[in-house]
């Protein structure tokens, strides 16, 4: 599988999240929405990662791709959006977010995806 097929493959796991992630909300079943709102930002980011020839495995490969980026495109935003999220994915083992929490953090996962896919289309 070459780098354009894990974009895609990658990208378009990401969209299927989110819009689990929506379907979730709507339900209030706000431990899965926080899961699949995590999981679409992992595919964002992996897929972004693949666009430049990397893979990344683990949740430290996915830290150090967002710090490294944040840094590489001078905006913070970015990694404190990443960091956000990640706060979702604890939410889905603790539960400990209400609706109005888990619907502020939606903004950021989704700011930060559009961000992610924008950067991946200014690339080769």
């Amino acid at each position: 599988m070459d780098d354009t097929d894990n974009f895609t493959r990658y990208s378009e796991q990401s969209r299927r999240y989110l819009q689990n992630a929506q379907k979730s909300l709507e339900k209030e079943d706000l431990d899965k929405a926080s899961e699949f709102l995590w999981g679409a930002v992992a595919q964002a980011v992996k897929a972004l990662a693949a666009k430049r020839g990397l893979i990344l495995k683990t949740h430290g490969e996915l830290w150090e791709f967002m710090r490294e980026l944040a840094t590489e495109v001078n905006d913070p935003t970015l990694y404190e959006d990443f960091r956000t999220a990640n706060y979702l994915h604890s939410n889905f083992y603790e539960v400990e977010l209400g609706i109005l929490e888990v619907l502020s953090a939606t903004e950021h996962v989704k700011r930060l995806i559009t961000h992610l896919f924008e950067i991946g289309e200014t690339m080769k």
